[in-house]
């Protein structure tokens, strides 16, 4: 078993600190150094976090069960699940690099063999604050489950042995409440719970259809009539996650399709079935009730979600909210929901073809990449709400807790090694972020990880508010060199804080402005001098969106700026270009490699 990577870790840590630790007991008075109490606590709360995952119970009650200090005689939490009448006695070992190993399996296995006495004399006060308590859960319980959660690799032999031997002990006279088996809560369980505790929740709905009918072949799918206001009645109770297979969510009642919606449910709502093209919905499954009077069958759904007339949905409930004095209630529209198991790929493939129908964006499918959901979900951690998809509400421009997915595109696009990146960014933004395009894939691939997103993001932020403040204090030509060839200048500083950017933990860029301050105007500087010679009958602007222009430009910027101009290497790397490549990629990779790294940003 691998121990956790430091991405997840710190996902983790994240999680531990905005969730679990602010409702722990406090630590019993100690002598331990104020680092030694932080690494405690975020032990602590690792038991806190177990229990929530293995019970469902909230943060603040799996929290209160936790018994773990600087000494805590092996059992680092205790909680009694009532309703399953299992007492949960937990130890834990947060640390990435060490088994868990044979001493500390003892020392668990000591601690409840004590307890299930009961004997609680050489507890901690912890224990003795809840000694009534955990005296009723063990004369109460039917099971005792043992847990043994970790994130280094593994449990040595030794250990599990000491503890499948106190299971299968039967002097302590406990055989048969043991659970046969302890649980083993490794880092393969964290890094899933981290995922699906972000997961969208699951919608389970019972729908009125109208002129019910279905077919089982190829696969189970429903038709009928549904009233709007049900739908909107939807809308209003689980907002975004009725979207959450659709590409997009709502556009706001702006937008020209939107406008008319709302115009027809205004003044012909009885017509609106002949004006729209309907709604379609993914479920899982599906049980039949009973007919109301008004020939309304009543079907219940599991894991129903939109995929086609979000618009049509959310404009309808906003029109309610805003023009109360307006019936609607005549307004039904046309609905299919179509059949999908939870993980299959056809959803997505109905979603795809049933929007590309629609007047939608190539960039908007990337919302049925699996990736986006994953940098979503992993964003959610560290409290940064990522809209990967279009329409998300209250979206603004660098909110510090929200990232796009254009804005994403655009600062990672910075420190990729490509330096067409840099062109591309000026004159084809909008494919960096289409899914299945060449740029896209290179940019967000299963190894990226949400650190490197807002790392990314707080650099392109923090640089284009330089560039933007340049660009006003100047003029001319030189105005224009920093307008166009800001991605360039971007680009340059982004490889001199790569190793900073590509770091498990966010950068706290509360000193980045006065840091960068030196290096960005050098670098500014030097891209107007370099630049000044080539605008003649091509202006700033069509220099920076030329490849040819550009790439030339590029490496004497790069080989200055990086303090390179009497390296030896450079022609020998020049003569090795394939004149097939679509620029000198060993020569370019060589000055990268060689980029000097901005200190002190961490």
């Amino acid at each position: 078993m691998n121990s956790i990577q430091p991405p997840h870790y710190e996902l983790l840590k994240a999680r531990l600190q905005n969730e679990f630790i602010p409702h722990l007991p406090e630590l019993l008075p100690n002598s331990k150094s104020p680092e030694q109490q932080v690494l405690k606590n975020l032990s602590r709360a690792f038991s806190a976090f177990v229990l929530n995952q293995l019970n469902n119970i909230s943060p603040a009650a799996a929290s209160g069960a936790v018994v773990d200090d600087f000494d805590d005689k092996g059992i680092d939490a205790i909680y009694y699940n009532i309703s399953a009448k299992t007492l949960y006695l937990i130890q834990t070992k947060f640390k990435q690099s060490e088994k868990f190993k044979e001493e500390d399996s003892l020392k668990f296995c000591r601690g409840v063999r004590d307890l299930i006495k009961p004997d609680l004399t050489n507890f901690n006060e912890h224990v003795q604050r809840r000694q009534t308590e955990i005296y009723e859960a063990v004369e109460k319980c039917t099971q005792i489950q043992l847990v043994v959660a970790h994130i280094g690799n593994g449990i040595s032999d030794r250990a599990k042995l000491a503890i499948n031997e106190l299971l299968k002990d039967d002097t302590h006279g406990e055989q048969e409440r043991f659970c046969s088996e302890f649980v083993d809560y490794n880092s393969q369980c964290v890094i899933h719970n981290l995922f699906e505790s972000e997961a969208p929740i699951k919608i389970d709905e019972g729908l009125y259809i109208y002129k019910h009918s279905s077919i089982s072949k190829p696969r189970v799918t429903h038709f009928g009539l549904i009233s709007l206001v049900d739908l909107a009645e939807l809308h209003r109770k689980y907002g975004l996650d009725l979207y959450e297979k659709n590409i997009r969510t709502f556009l706001g009642s702006k937008t020209g399709v939107n406008s008319a919606i709302r115009r027809t449910l205004a003044t012909e709502p009885a017509n609106f079935v002949y004006l729209n093209n309907g709604v379609t919905a993914l479920f899982h499954s599906v049980e039949q009730g009973g007919n109301r009077l008004d020939g309304y069958k009543l079907f219940t759904f599991s894991g129903i979600s939109i995929i086609n007339g979000a618009q049509t949905i959310a404009s309808a409930a906003r029109h309610e909210v805003e023009c109360p004095a307006d019936d609607i209630s005549s307004a039904v529209v046309a609905i299919t929901l179509i059949q999908v198991s939870p993980d299959e790929d056809f959803g997505k493939a109905v979603t795809q073809a049933r929007n590309y129908q629609n007047q939608v964006s190539a960039y908007n499918f990337a919302a049925l990449d699996d990736e986006q959901e994953r940098l979503r979900r992993d964003l959610s951690h560290l409290k940064i709400y990522y809209a990967y998809k279009e329409g998300n509400i209250g979206l603004r421009k660098y909110d510090p807790d929200t990232i796009s997915l254009e804005e994403a595109s655009h600062a990672l696009a910075l420190f990729h090694d490509d330096p067409r990146f840099a062109i591309w960014l000026k004159r084809d933004p909008v494919e960096l972020r289409t899914f299945g395009s060449a740029q896209y894939k290179l940019l967000f691939s299963s190894a990226l990880t949400a650190q490197q997103i807002v790392n990314s993001v707080r650099f392109h932020r923090l640089i284009q508010e330089r560039l933007d403040s340049v660009v006003k204090s100047t003029a001319n030509q030189e105005r224009a060199v920093y307008l166009h060839g800001g991605y360039l200048l971007s680009w340059v500083l982004a490889h001199r804080i790569y190793k900073a950017q590509q770091g498990a933990t966010l950068v706290d860029i509360t000193n980045w402005e006065t840091i960068l301050s030196v290096p960005f105007d050098q670098l500014r500087l030097l891209l107007w001098e370099e630049t000044q010679p080539l605008i003649g009958e091509k202006g700033p602007l069509a220099i920076f969106r030329s490849q040819t222009d550009t790439i030339p430009l590029l490496e004497k910027v790069l080989i200055k700026n990086y303090g390179l101009t009497d390296d030896p290497v450079l022609q020998f790397k020049r003569q090795q270009q394939n004149p097939e490549q679509p620029y000198p990629v060993d020569l370019f990779a060589y000055i990268l490699s060689k980029a000097p790294q901005i200190s002190n940003l961490t």
